[in-house]
């Protein structure tokens, strides 16, 4: 609930045409996380969530399904008390978080 709350407060102050592209960017993540899944090579995202979600200590704000270099991911930016931006990348087929980037 509250990612979708955080999607929805970010996606407020972008341009429309930023909108529209992250529009297109979530419809593309989506059919590719069903067909991922229908061929048996990621985790459904609940399942990902329940296992990440106690390693992040701070609120997410946004989720990305992506591959690099034919491994899927799922990429989970969250923000701290400070405001500070962190990317967290989990292996979409076995929840196992790694790699972590931080943003000023």
């Amino acid at each position: 609930m509250a990612a979708a709350l955080g999607c929805l407060i970010l996606a407020a102050g972008a341009p429309p045409l930023a909108h529209a592209d992250r529009h297109h960017t979530e419809n593309r993540d989506q059919r590719q996380a069903r067909e991922a899944l229908a061929r048996g090579e990621v985790m459904p995202l609940e399942r990902i969530l329940a296992l990440v979600r106690p390693k992040l200590h701070d609120e997410i704000v946004g989720i990305k399904f992506e591959a690099h270099d034919g491994v899927w991911y799922y990429e989970f930016r969250t923000v701290d008390a400070h405001g500070r931006l962190t990317y967290h990348h989990a292996d979409a087929r076995t929840g196992t978080l790694v790699t972590v980037e931080n943003h000023p």
